[in-house]
């Protein structure tokens, strides 16, 4: 309480005061102009210059993009630079920028409407939204308008150039290193296959495969061939030995005593035409007859007496089939011998091809890589170039949604200028106040002695004049 009796004693300095300060700030308020805002909207969505790719790798493998409000911050961060500010006043010039108030030498000037535009240009994004607000205060309505408009198409176009693709030029020069290291790849690799009598490996290991199992199982075949060909001439043999080389073709007998006998009987039926039986010489060969039927009956009389032979018909068969066993088996040994020395040489190719397949792999292996890393970099150095080009035809993922257009209404803040002088200049008095307040030397009242000196205060005598 007794600060603010003793601010009483003062109140006429401050009122004094604060009238200065407030008659100066009015002053100052009354002479600033309207400002005419303009604003645009630009929208900016996700496109692919912000979702991660490798360099090398797969052309579709794509990583994680960022989010819209992530993107729309990184795009007001680009439309809010230095160098979109410098390239709208390049554009338009230091007085289209400035207006009337352009004053000094052109890199003055220059460097004003820089600061101007930095000054007066605003960029918010909203969380969550793709939407970038533009605003740029003017005391021109139609300068305004004029600048913003200059600062969105410059950034349209630094931001083209800022992600335009300068991996072209590098992907070309690798892509050319490969289709050396290919050339390369390709001479050793068909180096080592004229070395090794080789037309292609894979297709001369399944051939040689597909082969082997079909001379094995022929040579199967040829042993049972052959064991059965060698029984059949093993038994034509013990046939043979068993059959004779000749037989009997004719043989003529010797029945001449049956023919005596058929002679005298004739010889005595000629004599029955003259004599009797009981006549001597029908006696005589009747006993001659005897004599030579009881010799025929002794069967020592009939015997062969010319005999012709020649060779047995079923001997010549058996030989003749023996011998054509004989070359079947001897044939078929040939033959088995031929598929033994195939399966050798198969065999051993085959343990060639093994050997040297780890060779191949790696030789082929590098082919492969090398070939789809060239497809990889045309393809890349391919999609660049289209890229780019769309990119600077205009086909990104930044359109304007809204241009800026000149305002029709201003605005002014000399009321809340003034208000805020009206503040400045009460403050201000104030403080001036409580300043002779507190530099006020002795005792200001009868209550702070009393405080002070810890003792009642009796009389209060009037101050004498000097």
């Amino acid at each position: 309480m007794d600060v603010v009796g003793l601010l009483f004693r003062e109140l006429w300095l401050m009122i004094l005061i604060f009238l200065v300060i407030f008659a100066v700030g009015t002053a100052l308020v009354l002479t600033l102009k309207k400002t005419y805002t303009s604003t645009a909207s630009v929208y900016a969505g996700v496109g692919q210059e912000y979702a991660y790719q490798a360099r090398v790798g797969t052309l579709t493998e794509r990583g994680q993009t960022l989010e819209s409000d992530a993107v729309a911050q990184s795009e007001a961060a680009i439309l809010n630079s230095l160098e979109v500010k410098r390239r709208a006043v390049e554009a338009l010039g230091a007085a289209g920028v400035l207006g009337p108030d352009a004053k000094g030498t052109p890199s003055e000037q220059a460097a004003a409407a820089v600061k101007a535009i930095d000054g007066g240009l605003g960029v918010g994004v909203t969380p969550g939204s793709a939407i970038i607000s533009v605003s740029y205060d003017a005391g021109d309505p139609e300068r305004a308008a004029t600048v913003l408009n200059a600062v969105i198409d410059q950034y349209l176009v630094q931001r083209r150039e800022l992600f335009r693709d300068r991996a072209a030029p590098a992907i070309a020069s690798q892509r050319q290193e490969f289709e050396r290291e290919l050339g390369d790849a390709d001479s050793a690799y068909e180096t080592f296959l004229r070395t090794n009598n080789i037309g292609d490996f894979a297709t001369a290991k399944a051939t040689l495969a597909a082969t082997y199992q079909t001379t094995y199982a022929e040579t199967l075949s040829v042993r049972a061939q052959l064991s059965q060909a060698s029984q059949r001439l093993a038994t034509l043999e013990r046939q043979l030995a068993r059959q004779p080389a000749e037989v009997v073709l004719q043989q003529d007998l010797n029945v001449e005593a049956q023919n005596q006998i058929l002679t005298l009987r004739t010889q005595r039926e000629t004599l029955l035409a003259r004599y009797t039986e009981d006549a001597q010489p029908v006696r005589d060969i009747d006993e001659q007859i005897r004599q030579i039927q009881a010799y025929v009956a002794t069967g020592t009389t009939v015997g062969a007496r010319e005999v012709r032979t020649g060779p047995s018909v079923i001997f010549t068969e058996i030989e003749t089939t023996r011998i054509n066993a004989a070359a079947d088996r001897d044939a078929l040994r040939a033959r088995l011998g031929a598929l033994e020395g195939q399966l050798d040489r198969l065999r051993a190719r085959q343990a060639q091809l093994t050997q040297l397949e780890s060779t191949n792999a790696n030789l082929a292996g590098n082919r492969e890589v090398l070939t789809a890393s060239i497809r990889e970099f045309q393809q890349r150095e391919s999609a660049a170039r289209a890229d780019s080009a769309l990119v600077a035809a205009g086909a990104d993922n930044v359109n304007v949604i809204e241009r800026a257009q000149a305002p029709t209404k201003g605005k002014s803040l000399k009321a809340p200028l003034l208000a805020v002088v009206f503040l400045f200049a009460g403050f201000t008095a104030l403080c001036i106040g409580l300043l002779r307040v507190f530099l006020r030397r002795g005792y200001p009242t009868p209550a702070s002695v009393g405080r002070t000196l810890q003792m009642p205060v009796l009389a209060v005598a009037p101050v004498k004049t000097a």
